[in-house]
């Protein structure tokens, strides 16, 4: 593929110069957390630049020249460029973001392709020191990248989809103010001929029953397309209707002759140019001493309100069809949050049928913790007019899904509603857990591993309360030594488990490395109770451990508070082998 046609497909996805949004910026998080790198990019190649969709690690920069981007590379070979160190490498040993800021030394790519082959940019990896990844990393980063070419490609899908309903809806608000325009001048002309006592010679006509002549006015001959002048006999006037036309008007005017009654009809009618429109013809008896005298009336052409109520009932059938058929979940509710409408596959997502769901609040398909937030999400439908962003949902079974919607509100003469469009990302939140989860925890033990005192921090600047011991097991290496580092494994995952029995649901069992656990504390008074129930614990399932413990005082580093513990372990230790 040319770079041209590569340029115009990366433009057709709507995407350049946007604003942040969380799916992107998830996807280079969760690189960022696979690889250890503290920098992450999505780039999009344009060009003479390359602009990031979602940038972790780079703060305040949106786009650097396409000359100075490592990512260059990767559109233009359409493939993954690993660099173990950018100062050894020709074509990057120069580059100002190797020479200066911000010191890149490890670099990863790999290519986003849209379907039909365009490579549009890379999923990155940056770091400053050299490294290399390894395979397991590389096929997850390869993974991410296709999870971005398929989040782009239906982010442009769901923008076409909603382009096409506002247009299809604008559409059928014009055609429906056209037919109450046309309505409206129908019902004018009728009082004028009811104030007047008479038809009006604009698309008016009467018939003398004595005579059996008939005449047109200038605007109904217009009508017909012919002369202003035209007298037609009445087997010919009404030899414009087609058959069908011609017998329900012939026994509209049998029934007004004998029985008086009025009609007022819409028909379709042949003029003598052999154009095909609808009129609009009514008709009404006139008496004269008791006896029927003539018949009047008046006749409009309507085509185009025909036209007009056609086109919205064609553009609802396509709306219904849309709505029943689409893969995507399509609903809308009022403004209290009560359902008005669910399509099929939004109560398949549920488990539900249909029925089961209307009429209902969307805050009974929520968790329980999750419908506080709801009150917010229709203030900001009230107030913006949309809102977008991720709903967690309850199904039938119990299971949690996830849908990424993009909510507009809607007036009707009917009042306000929300129009809702959703896709069920259930399986893609899963899949960003799992990574995360990967990414965090010990494989032994399934405690947290060092990546863990990242999140620490954060208390740290939020100023929480917390506090922390640290664990060490006693002549750990003598056991791997004389019974097998299988053994070493049962006591590394039996230390875990007894810290995990120990602690709160808002406790935390991290694994430093080796033969080390630290326990982090949310409420430190605890903490001198908790190291010896600890050891005690420990003493009874035969397990060695020598602890310490440490409080964490207002905007101390964790490394500091952690090594304060380690003190009052070797303390501890030093004290309890010393000689008698």
């Amino acid at each position: 593929m040319n770079e041209n046609e590569r340029l115009r497909r990366l433009h057709e996805l709507r995407v350049l110069d946007t604003a942040p949004e969380a799916l992107f910026d998830a996807l280079v998080q969760a690189a960022a957390a696979i690889t250890g790198m503290p920098m992450s990019l999505l780039s999009l190649m344009d060009q003479h630049r390359q602009w990031f969709k979602a940038n972790h690690g780079l703060p305040g920069v949106s786009s650097t020249p396409r000359e100075v981007a490592f990512c260059h590379h990767v559109v233009t070979d359409s493939r993954s460029v690993e660099v173990h160190d950018a100062r050894t490498d020709p074509r990057f040993a120069s580059n100002p973001m190797v020479t200066g800021e911000p010191g890149i030394r490890a670099y990863a790519g790999f290519p986003i392709r849209t379907s039909n082959g365009a490579t549009v940019g890379s999923l990155c990896v940056l770091g400053p020191v050299p490294g290399t990844l390894t395979d397991g990393q590389r096929e997850a980063l390869a993974r991410l990248a296709q999870a971005a070419s398929l989040a782009l490609e239906s982010r442009l899908e769901l923008m076409e989809q909603r382009d096409r309903a506002e247009h299809e809806a604008a559409e059928a608000r014009r055609l429906a103010t056209t037919s109450q325009a046309l309505e409206a001048e129908l019902r004018e002309r009728q009082q004028f001929l009811q104030r007047t006592g008479k038809l009006s010679r604009v698309g008016g006509w009467e018939l003398d029953l004595v005579t059996h002549a008939l005449r047109w006015s200038e605007q109904t001959c217009a009508i017909h397309e012919v002369p202003a002048d035209y007298v037609p006999p009445l087997d010919e006037a009404l030899s414009f209707y087609p058959p069908g036309a011609r017998l329900v008007i012939q026994k509209a005017v049998e029934r007004c002759l004998a029985e008086g009654e009025p009609w007022d009809l819409e028909l379709p009618l042949v003029t003598a140019r052999g154009r095909r429109i609808w009129v609009r013809t009514v008709g009404a008896r006139e008496t004269k001493a008791g006896r029927p005298v003539r018949l009047a009336g008046a006749i409009q052409d309507v085509t185009d309100r025909r036209r007009a109520l056609e086109a919205l009932q064609a553009s609802e059938r396509r709306f219904r069809q849309l709505f029943e058929y689409s893969l995507s979940l399509i609903c809308t509710h009022d403004l209290e949050g009560v359902l008005l409408s669910v399509n099929p596959a939004a109560a398949n997502s549920l488990g539900y049928a249909v029925h089961q769901m209307l009429g209902r609040s969307l805050t009974e398909f929520m968790p329980a913790r999750r419908r506080a937030g709801f009150a917010d999400y229709l203030q900001r439908i009230a107030t913006q007019g949309m809102d977008a962003g991720v709903m967690e949902l309850e199904a039938a079974d119990g299971g949690q899904r996830y849908w990424r919607y993009q909510n507009l509100r809607e007036d009707s003469t009917e009042g306000p509603y929300v129009l809702g469009s959703a896709q069920d990302i259930t399986e893609e939140h899963r899949y960003q857990r799992l990574l995360v989860e990967w990414s965090t925890r010990d494989p032994l033990t399934k405690a947290f591993n060092r990546r863990y005192l990242e999140q620490l921090e954060q208390w740290v600047v939020d100023g929480r309360r917390w506090g922390c011991v640290v664990l060490d097991l006693d002549h750990f290496k003598a056991i791997n030594d004389s019974f097998g580092h299988a053994r070493g494994d049962e006591i590394l995952i039996a230390t875990a488990t007894l810290l995990g029995d120990c602690c709160r649901d808002e406790d935390a069992v991290v694994r430093l490395g080796g033969d080390e656990f630290l326990l982090v504390v949310s409420d430190p008074l605890r903490l001198p109770a908790l190291s010896t129930d600890i050891q005690a614990e420990a003493a009874q399932r035969g397990i060695g451990v020598s602890t310490g413990w440490a409080k964490a005082e207002p905007r101390e580093p964790v490394a500091v508070v952690v090594a304060r513990a380690d003190e009052v372990l070797y303390a501890q230790r030093l004290e309890r082998r010393a000689p008698k």
